[in-house]
């Protein structure tokens, strides 16, 4: 799990600050003390991150500050858990949550939030050059503004399947990255529950505090992995288990929240097993993509990305990119990921064979010993490609083909 980022951890700090205001207008002493530990919490982690000694300084100033009046309003010992309702001036995210258990679920989602994909941009994924031009097309047409009158939307909710490995998560964190959209990435595991009721209130949770991130105009991308395993088919078995959390992410994803204005919040859904998602949530999505395996020309630019684009010599006279590529058809980006980094692993070891001893000499004499590598030869992926069997079998291919192909044709039941 990623570390939220510092300009989520300075958006964090605003809304408690926000919040305890609130709370004290209302009178919810305790409460509001609560939000200015909270505020002290997020700033004492953005401190950490932080490189500028005056600004460390100068936020360490007003983290004390948080931290003194939580302990003063705290001591003042007024208890009322009551909840402020919402009224026409406050809308319902903007609801004071005074119980520990909202509160300890905003904080859970908050650690979802994800800084990856400031370091992922288009040339990090390998091939798929058709399907980048659409999305930055319609993901774009869903931020541009639109002439008064003109009511013209782009794609809210895609979902990805395929194979795994073949870039999903990557794509989203591209999207992410050129939006800068603030990104929660999440799998089924994080907000699965087995609480009768409690993975709808986190899905609840997770999409108003991804519209709280949208008010600087700012996007905010839910990418929510391995989707079958929340929204499997109503006829499947463990219907009264999901049955909550169903209804919570069909209202979400639908915007109903969101009626009226502009909807920042998208998702992206991925999986690897799409006959299994429940009819009524594939309806919800726009988009159903393939992420196929990769091509000849995208595994030569995926072996580029892992090896070329990573400073690793490569013998292009013994092994070019291109024979790579025919020599791991059916390999997936992550298999080809794996296979050059057991191929590099294999030459450094060869090329640095007193490594062990300088660690057992001293930490220093690790530290001031400096690698060496050679270019990689054609010798030092054949035993390593003789050795693959591709993850995804013949059989597993021609089923995703032939269920995207029986959803183009309406022979997919969705509603």
């Amino acid at each position: 799990m990623y570390t939220p980022g510092a300009d989520a951890l300075r958006k964090s700090i605003d809304r408690m600050l926000t919040e305890a205001n609130a709370r004290l207008s209302v009178g919810k002493t305790t409460e509001a003390s609560r939000s200015y530990e909270k505020a002290w919490q997020f700033a004492d982690q953005l401190i950490e991150m932080l490189d500028d000694p005056e600004e460390r300084r100068a936020l360490s100033i007003r983290a004390n500050e948080f931290r003194q009046r939580s302990r003063a309003l705290h001591l003042k010992g007024l208890m009322d858990m009551g909840r402020v309702k919402p009224t026409d001036e406050i809308e319902a995210d903007d609801k004071v949550y005074t119980d520990e258990e909202a509160d300890a679920q905003e904080q859970q989602i908050l650690l979802l939030i994800d800084d990856r994909p400031r370091s992922i941009d288009w040339q990090s994924i390998g091939g798929l050059a058709p399907l980048k031009e659409e999305l930055k097309f319609h993901y774009g047409l869903a931020m541009a503004k639109l002439p008064e009158g003109l009511q013209i939307e782009g794609w809210q909710n895609i979902m990805f399947y395929g194979p795994p490995g073949t870039g999903k998560t990557l794509l989203a964190c591209a999207i992410a990255n050129k939006l800068n959209a603030t990104f929660f990435n999440v799998k089924s595991s994080q907000i699965v529950s087995k609480w009768v009721g409690e993975s709808g209130k986190l899905i609840s949770t997770l999409y108003r505090v991804a519209r709280k991130m949208t008010r600087d105009g700012r996007p905010s991308i839910v990418f929510i992995d391995e989707f079958d395993a929340l929204c499997k088919s109503r006829s499947q078995e463990g219907q009264l288990y999901h049955q909550q959390m169903l209804a919570a992410i069909l209202a979400e994803i639908d915007g109903f929240a969101s009626k009226g204005r502009r909807n920042l919040v998208m998702t992206i859904g991925a999986t690897n097993r799409p006959w299994d998602l429940d009819a009524a949530v594939l309806s919800r999505f726009e988009r159903r993509i393939l992420i196929s395996l990769p091509d000849e020309a995208a595994r030569a630019a995926i072996f580029q990305i892992h090896l070329g684009g990573k400073g690793i010599p490569i013998d292009e006279r013994s092994m070019p990119y291109k024979r790579l590529a025919k020599a791991s058809e059916r390999l997936t980006g992550r298999e080809i990921a794996r296979l050059c980094k057991e191929v590099t692993s294999r030459m450094v070891a060869e090329m640095n064979p007193e490594i062990p001893e300088l660690v057992d000499k001293s930490l220093s004499a690790i530290q001031n010993y400096t690698i060496r590598v050679r270019p990689l030869k054609r010798t030092d992926f054949d035993p390593v490609l003789a050795k693959l069997v591709a993850d995804t079998s013949l059989e597993a291919e021609a089923h995703y083909t032939a269920w995207g192909q029986a959803l183009s044709e309406g022979r997919v039941p969705v509603e």
